[in-house]
């Protein structure tokens, strides 16, 4: 398995493993942004305490960012079966499509995500940078036109780099 490391601008890292077995779109989908730099000097754009990190919503800007793709939760049975505990990696996703750049992090067991997003591995290291981040201030915003309600971070949490090896 390939180890993908998040370095936080002025802070820690964490890592999380790729499991290209159960999700193998996806985590090929990961490792071109990664190589295209996609998520370096990214914000953390979302960050729901006890839920939720996910840096980089889709921007209106970038098509390579901008990109859904096959659910893969839906056809490969290993990855429908994976459960969200705490340190779970998955593609965001709208429910019906799975991003091909946005990823998240959960924060504790969230049975509700079981079966509906990608998972694409699990955090190996770095829970001390991942719980530094659970901490910092947030505030409530809200996507126009959406209304989506969500928090981000108050003094932008800059990610620095992402690398694989």
């Amino acid at each position: 398995m390939k180890t993908v490391t998040v370095k936080m601008k002025n802070h820690g890292s964490f890592s999380f493993c790729l499991d290209e077995a159960i999700a193998p779109k996806a985590t090929a989908r990961m490792l071109q942004m990664i190589e295209k730099k996609k998520y370096d000097g990214k914000e953390i754009e979302r960050l729901e305490p006890g839920f939720v990190i996910q840096p980089l919503f889709q921007d209106g800007v970038d098509a390579e960012i901008d990109v859904m793709v096959e659910p893969e939760y839906e056809t490969i049975p290993e990855n429908h079966a994976k459960q969200f505990v705490r340190g779970t990696v998955a593609m965001a996703g709208d429910g019906k499509e799975a991003s091909g750049s946005q990823f998240f992090v959960t924060l504790a067991r969230h049975e509700r995500l079981d079966g509906k997003f990608t998972v694409i591995g699990e955090i190996t290291a770095g829970w001390d940078e991942i719980e530094r981040l659970e901490t910092v201030e947030v505030e409530e915003l809200i996507d126009e036109p959406s209304g989506f309600k969500y928090h981000k971070p108050v003094t932008a949490e800059i990610v620095e780099s992402v690398t694989v090896a």
